[in-house]
């Protein structure tokens, strides 16, 4: 691939490469991390991260999150059905949806509910900006730990 990048670039030139590659693949990267991120953080109760003898696989998977893109779902494969996935990976992405319904009541409690999306997912913003304003660090003591606050943020 960066052969073929560099060839690309004697071609076209290092700009027009960088116009039709490099700034769509960053543009990429950063929405598959913001969605990766808004699966693990930013819900409105504090979810534990477990280590040593707490963890397990299931515990680890419960506590993940379902979010609701709206239209982007349907064009990234269900994104948005994230605890099935980490409970059961080998379900393949096109009956994501049906299994996250059969196991909403087995899960009970412990399944998170997310909140439906317009077209466009501009309420997951707020989840975000309230997740990075209070999410910065867990312990480094304990097997069960919480994400905590940074009184003196960048200090």
């Amino acid at each position: 691939m960066v052969a073929l990048l560099v060839g690309l670039s004697f071609v076209m030139g290092p700009i027009q490469l960088l116009k039709l590659y490099g700034i769509p693949y960053v543009g990429f990267v950063m929405w598959l991390d913001l969605v990766t991120y808004l699966h693990h953080h930013g819900h409105e109760d504090k979810l534990p991260w477990y280590r040593g003898k707490e963890w397990s696989y299931l515990r680890g998977g419960l506590t993940t999150l379902d979010r609701d893109y709206g239209w982007i779902n349907n064009i990234h494969h269900d994104i948005g059905t994230h605890i099935i996935h980490h409970l059961f990976p080998q379900i393949p992405h096109y009956h994501l949806i049906e299994a996250t319904e059969a196991v909403k009541p087995v899960l009970g409690k412990y399944y998170r509910e997310p909140k439906k999306s317009a077209p466009l997912p501009f309420h997951l913003i707020g989840d975000l900006i309230r997740s990075m304003a209070r999410d910065h660090y867990v312990s480094d003591a304990g097997d069960v730990v919480y994400y905590q606050t940074d009184s003196q943020p960048g200090r």
